[in-house]
């Protein structure tokens, strides 16, 4: 396949291109068959659609915004409970039932398949004199159907096994607005993430504190986390394992120290910066912005930039390298529909490494995330959430990239493009509210490779706030 912003071009009206797309919709329907079973799905795409730009999911707002509390399926005793202390009456209990269907195929033409049914059963105090709260997490995945021995689709262990694990534990304390949280609990920052995206979420294991500054000079407000991981439970993994072994450096020990801070010099304005230092592994700096400019009660548009560089530190235990990737990204809005433009480059000398949780650029797709050596990328999209149409959204993206090292066929220069589709229902209110299902395709050509890959997800969730 030709090269340049012709080749690209031919691509996108080209018969192939068209059967390609034509194939997605096609692994859609079939998965849409009522013999098909339901199942589960979560990233920085884990949530549906929303009405404007103002709802699109990006790493800045992730990292601070707060966790909404749905409203209890028992309001009798919950009431009952507020004539004990805070402790106990502002106690919740949630049982986060997913169910999640997986085929795909590989590049390399390797396929699998796994049906799983699980999820999460999460316990949080209320506060302690307003200073003290505890909190755990259950996740559990069990197989239903599956032909998965290396765990391809991440839903299950190797050879199948499903897993139970009390991925959080924590003890945490609060003083006016700043929080810290011990042990075991889940992060939502760039890089650092719950990458919520098979059965159970990933979690980590150390000590982190968060805090907001108000009425800052200039700034406005300054949001900020510190921290010290030590460990980390991979999403489909039922054991923690040390921040530097994740990485790649097997036998060795090393924990992760990590501080970012966010600005609103603005109202609309966000800019930010992270930083995570793994001793003797690499070190990952990431900065970003984002700008939200309302016209008007209907029209919205919103620009997004970002830059990360990765270096290799001390001992190099996964290898020297040093490289770096900035994206960008413009969308806008109007009655319920967005519509988005994306870019990035990577560095020549190394892919962009994300062992910790999702990748935090803005074209980061179901199959890959186009941040190879040396890859130049563009991504379009489009999603509707329309009022007419209560419960139902969706979202369509198609990315292309070129000049990317290709790892399956050591070609320089390997181009690659995917297309994804996502429809959603979800029902907000009345005796079903917290259900939501989910039906994913995805369709990637790789230039080179002997095999078109595909992915199939069809996914349940069903959230029951006990208290």
């Amino acid at each position: 396949m030709k090269r340049g912003a012709s080749g690209v071009a031919r691509c996108l009206i080209g018969s192939r291109t068209v059967a390609l797309a034509t194939r997605l919709v096609i692994l859609l329907a079939i998965a849409a068959w009522p013999q098909s079973l339901p199942a589960a799905e979560s990233s920085f795409q884990d949530r549906p659609a929303g009405e404007s730009v103002e709802d699109l999911d990006s790493p800045l707002t992730r990292a601070i915004e707060e966790r909404e509390r749905m409203q209890t399926l028992f309001p009798w005793l919950k009431r009952r409970l507020q004539l004990f202390p805070n402790f106990v009456a502002d106690t919740e209990l949630d049982l986060n039932f997913r169910s999640y269907y997986f085929p795909l195929k590989l590049p390399d033409g390797r396929d699998a398949y796994a049906w799983t049914a699980g999820g999460k059963f999460t316990f949080r105090s209320g506060w302690w004199r307003e200073r003290l709260q505890i909190g755990a997490g259950l996740y559990t995945s069990f197989p239903l159907a599956a032909d998965d021995p290396e765990a391809l689709t991440g839903l299950l262990r190797e050879d199948e096994r499903s897993f139970a694990v009390l991925g959080e534990a924590f003890l945490r304390l609060r003083w006016r607005d700043t929080e810290a949280t011990l042990y075991r609990h889940e992060l939502d920052l760039p890089y650092v993430n719950r990458n919520d995206s098979r059965m159970a979420p990933n979690s980590f294991q150390g000590v982190t504190a968060k805090g907001i500054a108000r009425g800052v000079p200039w700034l406005n407000r300054v949001d900020w986390v510190a921290g010290y991981l030590s460990d980390m439970r991979p999403r489909n993994e039922d054991r923690f394992i040390s921040m530097s072994e994740r990485a790649g450096a097997v036998g060795r020990d090393e924990g992760m120290l990590l501080a970012g801070v966010q600005f609103r010099p603005l109202k609309n304005l966000s800019v930010g910066g992270y930083n995570y230092w793994v001793k003797d592994t690499f070190n990952t700096g990431y900065l970003a912005a984002d700008y939200l400019w309302k016209l008007n009660a209907d029209w919205a548009t919103r620009f997004q930039g970002q830059y990360t560089h990765q270096a290799s530190l001390g001992d190099e235990l996964i290898g020297s390298f040093r490289t770096w990737v900035a994206s960008g990204r413009v969308a806008t809005s109007f009655r319920g529909y967005t519509g988005w433009l994306a870019f990035s480059k990577t560095d020549d000398d190394e892919r962009i490494r994300s062992p910790y949780g999702s990748y935090a650029g803005y074209i980061s797709l179901m199959q890959s995330d186009f941040n190879r050596a040396g890859e130049r990328a563009w991504s379009v999209g489009l999603s509707a959430a329309p009022k007419a149409i209560p419960g139902w959204s969706g979202f369509f993206q198609y990315a292309r990239g070129d000049g990317g090292f290709d790892p399956l066929t050591f070609v320089e220069g390997a181009g690659e493009q995917e297309f994804d589709l996502t429809v959603d229902y979800e029902i907000k209110e009345g005796r079903w509210r917290g259900f939501w299902l989910r039906l994913r395709g995805s369709v990637l050509d790789t230039d080179n490779a002997e095999n078109t890959a595909w992915q199939v997800r069809v996914i349940l969730n069903y959230a029951l706030p006990v208290l």
